[in-house]
């Protein structure tokens, strides 16, 4: 288990996965996700290949319990694992046609070089990996999870869900595709000529000053008609459209008021009668508290917290709380003072110096199954620490045999290079055993003990301390939440607005929960496992809403309520709903909506300004005037009107001297003339060819796996199968 002892020291490592966002989903349980409808063993295809229930359980199942997808919402999850399920399909079945696998030797650099962080040794000193040492590693780690190992588990399932045949074959496959772009003399010209500028003379009618004097409407056939002639960026798909209201589970004033004037009850002494028991308890004030940690555990939402602080990290507080404590003295009391939700009541209960940092050395005995680095370890845990016992009376009868017990006995072969040093060790140092942080921490200089940690067991010496003033306090903490009484007052608001809105208007109901004080959204447009309704981030519904609105019994003008974990209500009322085939033009209008209306006035400009141009004239009618730029294509960007990329290439096109016509840009229709022409191309066509070859090897590796999965035959049944 030698290899394995190379994540020592490294239990918080996040390791970065680097390459396409494709996961393993290995053969397991079914994640129950519900009533399925149909076929029960097909969610949708990829070019036919189907993609099951099973496939789609198992990698909802995987990525759910990621630690980084833990808050996530189950429609986040849910779109994650689809998506790298179809981009798996898509990249398998390419390759398959090229037929092209994954060798041994390819697969094991890519675990050398994934797992180079926790054992540097897989890679050598001209970054070359060592496969042999590499697939032993793997076989241990493996092992090692196998048996239960937390640590081992946790880096193994990283690798597992990385997909390393999957990156590897999408790796190979954007490898070939960009090794075949090429650059023409044509391609360099193009990459020169962008280089060149151009002076030019402009009239721009803004869109937005044009409709203030001719209105422009758009209607919802027009507004179809461009989705429909646009089939790639316009896809029927099932969609909702909702409103939605929110009643958040907020404290009231009262509620805020009864936990102040509890926390304020604690600076003088209390009589507590229990009617029931028949007793009478008379309670210290917290300033008189003989022990403060049962007075906090008795009284506070949080547990008592004996650790001491230094002034240092009193700096992190919140400001009000921080210029307090920086004054503070044993016995002072602070507060109550609110930071977010919670208001604090604290004690200083003690001040004293305290080791802030540690440097130490240590001996290591390690055992099979520990986490030590030596190889070869077959000892028992009982030998092990029967060893470091005889050990530790040697060296406390003899303290100059530690440095040689270090270099020769330890089972930490990087510290033994520095006779067992570790270094130093700061107080809340974070990924550092806590055992043997916690024994450095709390001992004096020239301490030495025997500490058992992950590892093994630790004779530890303290070398040298760095001390500091700290301060241990006690801290009566009162989370101000919506009581029982304001949150039965707002399920009954939340419910008289569903009764009162049902077979209502949107526009009623939206009215209506604005009266009553709710935060109200709109959603068009929503598909089914859409992530994160405006509105809605942090309540935990959007995905129940969803299988709501999207459930074949919920009609339009349908109302319900939703109760959020911490008491507040939505109401959701579902507006409309579009089938497989319909287009949501509702929806899209806010998108297409101006695209449709500065075509029309770029058209209407153009043909009433047909012939002969003079700039003079046309800013004249339309009550702008003609201004001045120096414009290319690698900077097309004209004050105060943004990036405009017609009006740079309209600008090298035209010859000196010439106007052009009306030009439709994104923020204006432009008339131009080009007053002169700069001539700033480079002469070293081999350096263009190889900045456009770049260009475009970039543009393929960053796209050509989107670009596959647009066009791919994608057949997605979630809608009609997933309840």
């Amino acid at each position: 288990m030698a290899l394995l002892g190379d994540i020592r020291k490294r239990s918080g490592l996040l390791i970065v996965i680097i390459g396409f966002a494709l996961l393993a989903f290995l053969v397991g349980d079914i994640f129950g996700r519900g009533d399925l409808f149909g076929n029960p063993n097909e969610l949708g295809s990829v070019a036919g290949t189907p993609i099951s229930a099973q496939d789609y359980n198992v990698a909802y199942n995987r990525l759910s319990q990621m630690p980084q997808l833990q808050q996530a919402g189950e429609n986040t999850v849910s779109e994650m694992a689809w998506n790298q399920l179809v981009q798996e399909r898509v990249v398998t079945d390419k390759m398959s046609d090229l037929g092209l696998v994954v060798s041994e030797d390819q697969y094991l650099e890519q675990a050398g070089r994934f797992y180079q962080s926790v054992n540097p040794n897989l890679v050598d000193a001209n970054g070359r990996v060592n496969t042999q040492l590499t697939k032993q590693f793997l076989a241990e780690l493996k092992a090692a999870a196998q048996q239960g190992n937390p640590q081992a588990q946790n880096f193994y399932n990283q690798w597992e869900n990385s997909n390393p045949q999957a990156v590897l074959l999408a790796n190979q496959l954007t490898s070939l595709v960009s090794s075949g772009g090429l650059a023409t003399d044509v391609d360099a010209q193009y990459v020169g000529n962008n280089k060149n500028s151009a002076e030019i003379e402009y009239v721009a009618i803004q869109y937005n000053d044009y409709i203030q004097n001719d209105s422009i409407e758009v209607t919802d056939d027009e507004i179809l008609a461009y989705m429909k002639a646009r089939p790639k960026t316009f896809k029927p798909q099932p969609t909702v459209n909702l409103a939605y209201a929110v009643f958040p589970g907020v404290a009231s004033e009262e509620d805020e008021s009864k936990v102040l004037n509890e926390l304020n009850s604690y600076l003088s002494p209390q009589i507590l009668r229990d009617d029931a028991l028949g007793t009478v308890d008379t309670i210290q004030s917290f300033a008189n508290a003989k022990n403060d940690s049962i007075y906090v555990s008795r009284f506070s939402d949080s547990q008592f917290d004996s650790n001491y602080y230094t002034r240092q990290q009193f700096e992190g507080f919140p400001a009000g709380l921080k210029d307090q404590l920086m004054t503070a003295s044993k016995g002072d009391i602070i507060g109550p003072t609110k930071v977010g939700d919670v208001y604090n009541l604290i004690k200083v209960t003690d001040v004293k110096p305290i080791n802030d940092s540690v440097k130490t050395s240590h001996i290591l005995i390690g055992y099979a199954g520990s986490q030590a680095r030596s190889e070869g370890i077959t000892r028992s845990p009982e030998e092990a620490q029967a060893m470091a016992d005889s050990l530790l009376t040697v060296i406390k009868s003899n303290p100059s045999k530690f440095n040689e017990l270090a270099r020769t006995v330890s089972d930490d072969p990087v510290a033994a290079k520095d006779d067992g040093s570790i270094g130093w060790v700061g107080r809340f140092q974070q990924g550092f055993s806590l055992p043997y942080r916690n024994f450095a921490i709390n001992n004096p200089r020239g301490t030495i003990d025997v500490v058992q940690s992950e590892f093994g067991f630790h004779i530890i010496r303290i070398d040298d301390v760095k001390q500091k003033t700290g301060y241990k306090l006690a801290n009566i903490q009162k989370q101000v939440r919506a009581s029982e009484e304001t949150q039965e007052n707002l399920f009954n608001l939340a419910n008289q607005i569903a009764l009162d809105a049902q077979g209502n208007s949107a526009n009623d109901f939206i009215n209506a929960a604005r009266r009553a004080g709710a935060e109200v959204n709109n959603s068009d447009g929503v598909t089914r496992f859409q992530n994160n309704l405006v509105g809605l981030t942090g309540t935990g519904k959007d995905s129940d809403i969803l299988k709501w609105a999207f459930d074949s019994d919920t009609q339009p003008k349908g109302v319900k309520t939703f109760e959020m974990s911490n008491g507040g209500q939505i109401v959701a009322y579902l507006s409309n709903r579009f089938e497989e085939g319909n287009y949501n033009v509702p929806a899209a209008r806010e998108s297409i909506e101006n695209r449709i209306r500065n075509n029309k006035i770029a058209e209407k400009i153009a043909a009433d300004n047909a012939g002969n141009i003079d700039l003079n004239a046309v800013a004249s009618k339309y009550g702008t005037s003609v201004e001045n730029a120096n414009i290319n294509f690698n900077q097309p960007s004209l004050a105060g009107l943004g990036v405009e990329p017609k009006i740079a290439g309209a600008a090298m096109g035209l010859a000196e001297g010439k106007t052009s016509g009306a030009i439709q840009g994104n923020n204006a229709v432009y008339f131009i003339k080009v007053n002169n022409k700069s001539n700033n191309a480079s002469a070293n066509t081999t350096a263009d060819k190889q900045i456009y070859k770049s260009q475009v090897k970039n543009k393929l590796n960053s796209q050509l796996i989107n670009a596959l999965v647009e066009a791919a035959d994608i057949e997605d049944n979630r809608v009609k199968l997933l309840k």
